[in-house]
């Protein structure tokens, strides 16, 4: 009798208690390179290296997982701060130096970090050829992701 009445007390509680969905984690899966690739790549000594396949440039790990990153002036995006930029579904995102995403992709642009600040814009678009980017709305934020005031 003593362990039934702890027993009956929990299942009340927790019948009457009300339910909150837990919204389920967005995952960025990462690609990974064959073994048989990865072979013929150089590492030079350091743990990450950048590639570029299919006009697209990739940070690689020596266990073969890779994560897309940016392009800039035609080199892999570099990391700054910690953070290097992706692009995932259109959008920009941040991730380590374990190709972990730090920063889901949420940002229309975003500049790379510098002092553990960036600037982002939401709400822009391809300027085309005459400019880099048109409208939108520019922020800065921490490398936490929180909206910095101005």
């Amino acid at each position: 009798m003593k362990l039934l009445l702890p027993l009956i007390i929990s299942i009340s509680f927790i019948s009457c208690s009300k339910s909150t969905p837990i919204p389920p984690k967005k995952i960025f899966p990462s690609r990974y390179m064959s073994p048989s690739d990865l072979e013929h790549i150089n590492f030079h000594n350091k743990e990450l290296t950048t590639i570029k396949l299919n006009n697209t440039f990739y940070y690689l790990r020596k266990d073969g997982k890779m994560r897309e990153t940016l392009e800039f002036d035609g080199k892999a995006d570099r990391f700054s701060d910690g953070l290097a930029r992706t692009k995932i579904n259109g959008k920009i995102g941040f991730f380590n130096t374990n190709l972990e995403i730090e920063l889901k992709p949420i940002y229309d642009f975003a500049f790379p970090f510098h002092n553990g600040v960036a600037e982002i814009c939401m709400g822009c678009k391809d300027g085309g050829k005459d400019a880099l980017l048109d409208g939108g709305r520019w922020k800065k934020i921490s490398r936490e992701g929180v909206l910095l005031e101005e």
